[in-house]
């Protein structure tokens, strides 16, 4: 076995259920990072309600599953983030979320185009907003005995160009 430190983060997969939204809450440290791992490219809190900062990444992959999903129910995802005010590498970015049920399962995605609109911003804000619609994602009801994991994942992975600055406060699930 490998003593090496992985250049990735691994999920501690600790969500909590905010019964005022009616959603689960996955914060940054139950989420996973591509180069999470190293503090050259993100800082990942173990405090609660600390958002991740993302320090320099060219490729932005943070992805959370739920196995808390029903057959024949629907299921809203979304992240909550904001920048810092010196971001940089965002305008015209591609940024897109995804969404699976099952290790098999059919990827839907969904581009984000409000995160231009809210480069600068301090304050957190949901994505996707009104302006990109709800990203959905149906269980099939005849899905009794098989995976019905939901994977979701927030991703800038095609432009190849540095990026710094974003804040990821939290991602949520919620059924529709």
């Amino acid at each position: 076995m490998s003593s090496q430190k992985s250049s990735h983060y691994m999920a501690d997969s600790k969500m909590e259920l905010d019964t005022n939204r009616k959603a689960w809450i996955f914060q940054p440290s139950g989420l996973n990072f591509v180069w999470g791992g190293d503090s050259r490219y993100w800082v990942i809190p173990k405090e609660p309600r600390v958002p991740a900062e993302m320090k320099m990444v060219s490729w932005l992959e943070v992805t959370g599953s739920f196995d808390k999903t029903e057959p024949g129910k629907a299921y809203q995802i979304g992240f909550k983030i904001s920048f810092k005010p010196e971001a940089t590498g965002w305008d015209g970015a591609p940024l897109a979320m995804s969404a699976k049920i099952g290790k098999k399962g059919k990827t839907v995605w969904k581009k984000i185009k409000s995160v231009n609109q809210n480069k600068g911003g301090s304050e957190p804000v949901n994505i996707p907003d009104e302006s990109d619609g709800q990203f959905e994602i149906s269980v099939s009801p005849t899905a009794d005995n098989q995976d019905t994991k939901l994977q979701f994942g927030l991703y800038e992975v095609w432009t190849g160009r540095w990026k710094t600055g974003l804040l990821i406060h939290e991602a949520f699930v919620q059924q529709v």
